[in-house]
């Protein structure tokens, strides 16, 4: 059996988790599977993935953005080195990809040409299309549109993670009889905690993220100031407070200037990958997280959380929680917000919250193992 992971890489690190608890089920259901990652970053070393399984990265892929780049600049076909090239005999692919099909992303004509080439291709030779729970859509441009018509024509299943996404997928027309709704199954991936950093345990954990002031009208020095008005609240509690980057080099310049601003005194840890980044804030007395896997791997460990949002995912994994309360606005007058976080540190209100996030993240994880039944009943019938 051969089983394809598509839209997933290691450089973001909720892409990484997604991949981990990938291959998490598939070990547990179909250990003697070939699994190909079909990703075509480059300079990441993909035999470091923790499993025991047959996992292989196609050779024109290890290398392919430097082809595909050139190839494409001279207007020669450039596909084969590209994550949209169909390989042969595969009989499953488990997509992650579906947040990158929506009206922000405002696609070109040749990349959606590639992508449904890609996925005609793949349904002509028999393989099965799952798309795993994102956040869909909205699809309202032309490119978005486009791309609700490509799901609609190839995915065998399309799994909304909550019910904004799923009413955007209907409202574009694909067919209700594709579509299912659970949450996200990032949830129940295991993290592991580095020991290395036993000295952050118990502390505060602040993840940052550049979307905040590029994909928002927010200002960096607004973002900055507001991400400053908790630091100085969390180290006047004499709480101790540390940075996560949860990004890589591209978050690296972001988490160096927080740093600067508090006179470099802010730890700030780095280079983890993404089960290690989970088992980081498992041991956080809270997190504040601008990154929606930062808060999704908070909440499903028992963790309070204090997000800033710049999508609609985040109030609706929140809502999940039963805890729509908990998104901070840093485009409001910090100074009024910050009453949530002197809740999150005060123990008592610290412990209830504990108790009340690992009540919902087991209610949670029975649906995610219901989803991936349901999965695997499809696919083999």
């Amino acid at each position: 059996m051969k089983i394809q992971i598509d839209g997933t890489n290691r450089l973001n690190k909720g892409a990484e988790l997604m991949l981990f608890a990938i291959l998490d089920q598939i070990e547990n259901k179909h250990p003697d599977a070939t699994v190909l990652f079909n990703d075509r970053h480059s300079g990441m070393d993909f035999t470091k993935v923790p499993t025991p399984l047959a996992f292989h990265k196609p050779l024109r892929l290890r290398f392919g953005h430097y082809p595909w780049g050139l190839l494409s600049r001279l207007h020669l076909p450039y596909r084969y080195f590209t994550e949209f090239y169909p390989m042969n005999s595969v009989d499953l692919i488990l997509d992650a990809s579906g947040f990158r099909l929506g009206d922000q992303w405002n696609h070109s004509d040749r990349y959606l040409d590639d992508m449904a080439g890609y996925y005609k291709a793949l349904k002509s030779r028999g393989s099965k299309l799952y798309f795993l729970p994102q956040a869909f859509g909205p699809f309202e441009t032309d490119s978005g549109r486009r791309s609700a018509e490509i799901l609609n024509s190839y995915a065998d299943l399309i799994i909304a993670r909550e019910a904004v996404s799923r009413n955007h997928l209907l409202k574009a027309g694909v067919s209700p009889g594709k579509i299912m709704q659970y949450p996200d199954f990032t949830l129940t991936a295991k993290g592991s905690f580095p020991d290395s950093f036993a000295m952050t345990r118990g502390a505060v954990c602040i993840i940052p993220n550049r979307k905040m002031f590029s994909h928002t009208r927010l200002d960096f020095e607004t973002y900055l100031d507001f991400l400053s008005a908790f630091i100085s609240r969390i180290e006047k509690s004499g709480k101790q407070v540390y940075l996560l980057n949860h990004e890589g080099d591209r978050e690296l310049k972001l988490c160096r200037r927080i740093q600067k601003a508090f006179h470099n005194r802010i730890p700030l840890i780095q280079g983890l990958n993404a089960r290690e980044i989970k088992g980081m804030i498992r041991e956080a007395y809270l997190v504040i997280s601008s990154r929606y896997h930062g808060v999704a791997s908070a909440l499903s460990q028992g963790v309070p959380c204090l997000a800033t949002s710049w999508s609609h995912k985040y109030q609706l994994l929140f809502q999940d929680f039963s805890l729509e309360d908990q998104v901070i606005d840093p485009e409001r007058d910090p100074q009024s917000q910050l009453f949530k976080l002197d809740l999150l540190l005060e123990p008592n209100h610290n412990h209830s919250i504990r108790v009340h996030l690992q009540k919902k993240t087991a209610e949670l994880a029975r649906h995610i193992e219901l989803m991936w039944q349901t999965i695997w009943n499809a696919f083999e019938n």
